[in-house]
């Protein structure tokens, strides 16, 4: 870039001899002089002018590529979030599912054998022997009521297992 003339190059004229020559010579290396510098300007102008123009050109093309990286990164990343959490909710479900299954099958077969136990017991407790005659002893001082002693006892028995049953019923 630097074009400057070294001072032993430049012509040796003295002023004696020919004064307009060397007037004439020292305006010639002048005015080059001059234009050089000139010229050194207008490039330093010019490459500064396209220098950022191909700088900007070169930048944008790079944050265009670098902005299609990202949503590509984005992208990627949104899908893996979605099916991590999809698999997630399977894990979930699937858990749920088999433990409600466990705990219904349960609490089925305990709700479905409850009120038939407690009639088995009930049932158990009336049949005893000694509650018949303990009915039976009190209605024999009574004679107008020992033709129908059967079927008091019976119905006596009846409505101590339904209460009964309505009570264990109740708290179980």
């Amino acid at each position: 870039m630097n074009k400057s003339t070294p001072i032993s190059e430049l012509p040796n004229l003295k002023k004696e001899d020919n004064s307009n020559a060397y007037e004439e010579k020292e305006n010639q290396i002048v005015s080059e002089i001059l234009s050089e510098i000139d010229n050194s300007n207008k490039e330093n102008v010019n490459m500064s002018v396209e220098m950022p123009q191909q700088n900007t050109q070169e930048l944008n093309a790079e944050m265009n590529e670098q902005q299609k990286l990202l949503e590509q990164q984005q992208k990627l990343m949104d899908e893996q979030n979605v099916a991590v959490t999809q698999e997630s909710n399977n894990r979930r479900m699937e858990e749920t599912l088999n433990s409600s299954v466990d705990n219904n099958m349960i609490t089925n077969i305990v709700n479905m054998l409850k009120q038939p136990l407690i009639v088995a017991v009930v049932v158990a407790l009336i049949s005893i022997p000694k509650i018949g005659t303990i009915f039976t002893s009190l209605l024999s001082g009574r004679e107008k009521l020992a033709p129908y002693t059967t079927f008091i006892i019976l119905f006596a028995k009846s409505v101590i297992g339904a209460s009964m049953f309505y009570g264990i019923n109740m708290n179980v």
